[in-house]
């Protein structure tokens, strides 16, 4: 039977998704009669091995750096009443049958040329960014259709073009490595270039070296350039002028160009019922009003974009004009982004019933990650400013967050984007402006989340004030890194003992949420004074005195006239007491203490010299932290901080002879080597203690004019 359709395509290297594309083809091909004919152009990657399995004609065609002569290479061979053309990095959608309606019902053959949408994908998951344009794929071979172009091929056959919009050819070509796109636009460019060269003011050109140079520095010069000639408005300009001035308000509302004011109001006047304007342009701008809180002027552009993008999936749109570009912002992502910002909008101007209803349109099941954030701080404002309960809106998302088809790395990301959104409504700084607002907290959205998440967990550790309740909800956290520490802080200060008896943690755990209580307010040294006096031998309790001693040791400001030498003694006592625990004693030794973590090693020594400056060793005292602070270097503000101290409680005691006597003790020791048995004997005398802190001082280079 004489094929009614051959497909046809040109390939080279494409094993990564050439399979695909053949079996994207099966439903076309069992539902009308066709055939596939196919071009190697230079593979050597298994591809050809692949095309032989579903080609009905395979044949070579050496790449002569020419696409209309390899797809016309291909039509030559071709038998059918129609040719489609497709690439192997495209795959057909699942819906043909648009496309197989118009191949078998009669009537619609008075066409020659038929498009179908074309979809490019930007990001690997493909369900995030991409642009649709219609794309002339088919046309009848029997008035004698061929290819012109070594780039940018187009048919030879002008005409009137019948549109299959829901015919979709889904594309991730450009889904690529930044040095394989740098290749491809120096490839595109440099035949644009030449023809630009003679041609400076053809639009079509232009837009094309637009469309080719995105990512590339050119880019803002041939949108200018293209808007310039737009302005003119010379012949054609009508097709050419809104994908082009489209791009020109998208660019000058990213990079916050004057141009914007003027390119968009120009748009706005010539091509009001251009899908580019009331989608692409309408889009940039409602996000540009909206980031300068315009929030009436966001919420008209936000409506008409909406409105518009819903017309286009229903169909309803003059898709003819796609066929001069793509659109950019037609996306399911875009949509969600927009319906956010619309609803923050409708907030800001006094309609919280409209944000919250607004809100409830977005589908929660496909809100990216990076767009998370600000969808779950919206909800907050009209959760906690507003008479609107979001927390069921808050429940579904999270519901839609864990289920097990999102895939794990985004759900993670999703995750982690709530908690972060979330992290400053738990804050006791927030809370306390909510208080004298009047407001509700905005952390009480996540309530239904109790038991399910870290986040509403500590909304109801916060709302409640049994601390046999805290307990309860304390044992149920999988995770403490998205626990709020606010929840912690509250459940300590109601006398809970942690960590919790029958619910171990790690060091790792311990430590974390020691430094983050550390940085969340100013009850640390309540709760590090508890835990010394409740100190005892069980390794938990040790191992949380010690994850709190390090975090007040690490927070603390040691330039500032703080209560550092009580962290710093409280850190001495408990690290005693956690290495004597922790570590046999042989490894508790000068010869043996290198083999210790660092801060452990710090510890030791930091022990040791508090020991020896009570017993009235001054110069011990010194010797010690300085040692200890050659085991761990980072340590230095610390050890600095204990000398300064040292040197201000003996200041009172320098006497005219005191300094008279330290002079001359370090003229004495600049006459011997430092492990000369006379210069031991000295420091061991009384005479050498009275004045070690004069010779021996805080700084930690060289004192007295002695090497240390």
């Amino acid at each position: 039977m004489k094929p009614l359709l051959s497909i046809g395509m040109i390939f080279k290297n494409e094993i990564r998704c050439l399979e695909r594309c053949m079996k994207s083809l099966q439903p076309l091909r069992d539902a009308v009669p066709c055939e596939l004919v196919m071009a190697d152009t230079g593979s050597d990657d298994g591809s050809r091995d692949v095309a032989a399995r579903y080609a009905d004609i395979l044949f070579d065609f050496p790449w002569i750096d020419d696409f209309a002569a390899a797809r016309n290479a291909v039509i030559d061979r071709c038998s059918g009443e129609w040719y489609l053309s497709i690439d192997a990095d495209e795959w057909l959608g699942e819906d043909v049958s648009q496309l197989v309606r118009f191949l078998t019902h009669e009537e619609l053959w008075n066409w020659s040329l038929c498009g179908v949408m074309i979809r490019n994908y930007f990001e690997p998951e493909l369900d995030g960014e991409y642009s649709d344009f219609l794309g002339v794929r088919l046309a009848r071979i029997s008035i004698g259709a061929r290819y012109v172009g070594a780039i940018h091929e187009l048919w030879n056959c002008p005409g009137d073009v019948y549109g299959l919009e829901r015919t979709i050819l889904h594309h991730d070509g450009y889904v690529a490595a930044i040095k394989s796109q740098r290749k491809k636009i120096d490839r595109n460019m440099k035949p644009l270039r030449e023809k630009l060269m003679q041609y400076p003011e053809d639009m079509k050109t232009l837009l094309q070296c637009i469309e080719s140079a995105q990512g590339d520095s050119s880019y803002e010069g041939y949108i200018r350039q293209a808007a310039a000639v737009v302005e003119k408005k010379p012949p054609q300009w009508e097709y050419y002028g809104p994908p082009i001035l489209r791009y020109a308000v998208l660019h000058a509302a990213g990079y916050h160009l004057p141009e914007l004011e003027q390119w968009s109001s120009e748009m706005l006047e010539w091509f009001p019922d251009s899908i580019y304007t009331s989608i692409d342009a309408a889009y940039a701008l409602f996000a540009d009003h909206a980031g300068k809180q315009e929030y009436s002027q966001a919420i008209e552009m936000g409506e008409r974009y909406l409105s518009a993008l819903s017309d286009y999936q229903k169909g309803q749109f003059d898709y003819k004009s796609l066929i001069f570009s793509s659109l950019a912002m037609s996306t399911q992502s875009r949509e969600n982004a927009a319906r956010a910002i619309l609803a923050d909008a409708y907030f800001h101007e006094g309609q919280p019933d409209k944000a919250r209803e607004m809100l409830l349109t977005i589908d929660r099941a496909r809100i990216r990650p990076e767009a998370v954030q600000n969808y779950i701080g919206i909800m907050m404002n009209i959760h906690a400013k507003g008479e609107v309960d979001m927390s069921p809106i808050l429940a579904d998302f999270w519901e839609k967050t864990e289920r097990p088809e999102l895939q794990k790395k985004q759900g993670e990301a999703r995750r982690k984007a709530v908690v972060a959104a979330a992290a400053a409504a738990f804050t006791q700084d927030y809370r306390k402006a909510e208080d004298e607002s009047g407001s509700r907290h905005a952390y009480t959205l996540f309530l239904p989340l109790a038991e399910k998440s870290g986040l509403g967990t500590a909304a109801a550790i916060l709302e409640t004030g049994d601390r046999q309740e805290m307990e309860r909800l304390l044992r149920t956290v999988d995770d403490w890194t998205e626990l709020p520490v606010a929840a912690l802080e509250r459940a300590l200060l109601a006398g809970v003992v942690f960590p919790l008896p029958d619910r171990p943690l790690t060091l790792e755990e311990m430590d974390n949420l020691a430094a983050r209580l550390a940085q969340n307010g100013s009850y640390l040294p309540e709760f590090l004074d508890k835990a010394v006096q409740t100190l005892d031998e069980e390794p938990q309790s040790l191992a949380w005195a010690r994850g709190l001693a390090l975090a007040a040791l690490r927070s603390e400001d040691w330039e500032a006239d703080g209560d550092g030498m009580t962290a710093i003694r409280t850190f001495a006592i408990i690290e005693r007491a956690f290495l004597s625990r922790y570590y046999a004693p042989a490894m508790l030794c000068g010869e043996n203490i290198c083999l210790l973590p660092p801060m452990h090693r710090f510890g030791w020594y930091c022990a040791r010299a508090f020991d020896t400056l009570d017993a009235g060793d001054t110069a011990g005292y010194v010797r010690l932290l300085r040692e200890g602070l050659a085991q761990c270097e980072n340590m230095k503000p610390v050890v600095e901080f204990l000398l300064k101290q040292l040197e201000e409680s003996h200041k009172v005691q320098a006497t005219p002879e005191l300094l008279r006597l330290a002079e001359q003790v370090r003229a004495l020791l600049a006459m011997y080597p430092a492990d000369d048995p006379a210069v031991k004997a000295l420091k061991q005398s009384d005479a050498y203690q009275k004045v070690a802190h004069l010779i021996e001082g805080p700084d930690l280079g060289v004192l007295g004019g002695l090497p240390q």
